[in-house]
């Protein structure tokens, strides 16, 4: 159990896990069994810097700000940097090799830029609505179920390049994977945002299956970019939506 979960944070955080593991093959495709979970654990540490930032009398848009650039160190911009790629690709209007090729660029183009900026300033507008109206738990399925929404997107999926990062995770999601996962996903739901959590789960199921669609049509397959960019649109249209 800890290999894959110590991969699954490995693999969506900038969190440090301790020691050094040697992973099997098993181990990444039942890694995707905790990235709900790890989802949860992003919004939970959110949701406690909000309460203390509040604690202080921190104003909400300072608050909503201090969560944003909380979650962007703990993720590393890893998913922005996924939408800024696919974005910049897919509206290239190139052939698959090379929207495949811009996807490897390290720079974002305008399309790549635009997408990040529209990404940070919907979640701020988002947590602030939160902070002025609603409750900060909530936030925490969001996370739950934007990482799900990774694993549904690679089941089955097929990896377009010979070699490259996402080549050990993508299409290794077995159907009892994806299952324990959405179990895992539906119990962090239900157990915190009660029947809201059906509001969720159809988001991240429709994003996710029509991003995944776009990214079969453009490049034949799915890529490490796109699912860090499937994260970024569940997760942003999840709390747009609370």
């Amino acid at each position: 159990m800890f290999n894959p979960l110590r991969l699954a944070f490995a693999f969506l955080t900038r969190i440090p896990m301790p020691g050094h593991a040697d992973y099997s093959y098993s181990d990444f495709e039942k890694s995707f069994v905790y990235f709900p979970l790890v989802g949860a654990v992003i919004g939970l540490i959110l949701a406690v810097a909000a309460w203390i930032l509040i604690w202080f009398g921190v104003d909400d848009r300072i608050t909503a700000f201090m969560m944003l650039f909380l979650l962007v160190l703990i993720t590393g911009g890893l998913h922005l940097d996924g939408l800024a790629d696919m974005v910049d690709a897919f509206f290239s209007g190139r052939g698959k090799e090379e929207m495949l090729r811009i996807m490897k660029e390290p720079c974002a183009g305008p399309f790549g830029m635009t997408a990040i900026f529209l990404s940070l300033i919907g979640k701020f507008a988002a947590l602030w609505y939160v902070l002025e109206f609603g409750n900060v738990l909530s936030i925490i399925p969001v996370f739950a179920f934007s990482r799900w929404g990774m694993s549904l997107a690679s089941f089955e999926a097929v990896y377009p390049r010979a070699t490259g990062t996402g080549k050990a995770f993508i299409g290794k999601v077995s159907p009892s994977a994806l299952i324990y996962s959405l179990a895992i996903t539906l119990a962090i739901g239900v157990a915190v945002s009660g029947q809201a959590f059906a509001k969720c789960l159809a988001i991240t199921v429709v994003i996710s299956y029509m991003l995944r669609l776009m990214s079969d049509s453009k490049i034949g397959g799915v890529t490490g970019d796109v699912l860090g960019a499937i994260c970024e649109v569940n997760e942003v249209t999840m709390l747009l939506t609370l």
